[in-house]
């Protein structure tokens, strides 16, 4: 199985400036857990798939600093398997699950991170829908524009 959301073009297009990718992350991952409040699973999910992608990039750009790119990275993961389990599709979730547990697993080796990242791997296998405490703060320092919502900018984008 291999799950793809963004087209070449796209990945492509997003991936060369990390800041043009953290908008389009924070648009569609706002997108489409709004869809899933609204129990629009299947239409969450290509929002949610293309968040996904592009938290993986900016957690290896560690955009804009891995304690925020980790947390985003295990927040897109979390949200795109309760879609899929909400739509009955729990050998996807669990795909999700298996490739983003592995990820986050290749994070452990640098010490310096090794508590977050045993926490977003925690949670994964938890679907624990909270940050733990000791990390809040952290992503609380990031500035203001990374962290307001996209819910502001009322389009919808579109996804290839």
């Amino acid at each position: 199985m291999n799950l793809r959301f963004l087209c070449a073009n796209h990945r492509q297009w997003l991936m060369s400036d990390p800041r043009r990718a953290e908008q389009a992350w924070r648009d569609w991952l706002e997108r489409g857990h709004l869809l899933c409040e609204e129990g629009q699973y299947l239409q969450a999910l290509p929002f949610l798939g293309c968040a996904f992608e592009l938290a993986e990039f900016l957690l290896s750009e560690r955009t804009p600093g891995f304690s925020v790119a980790v947390m985003r990275f295990t927040e897109s993961a979390r949200l795109l398997m309760e879609a899929y389990r909400q739509r009955g599709e729990g050998g996807h979730a669990n795909y999700v699950l298996v490739i983003s547990s592995s990820r986050l697993a290749r994070e452990l080796a640098d010490r310096a991170h090794y508590p977050l990242t045993a926490d977003c791997i925690r949670i994964l296998y938890t679907a624990e829908t909270s940050v733990p405490e000791p990390w809040r703060k952290r992503a609380r320092d990031t500035p203001e524009e990374w962290t307001q919502s996209a819910a502001a900018s009322g389009a919808a984008p579109r996804l290839h």
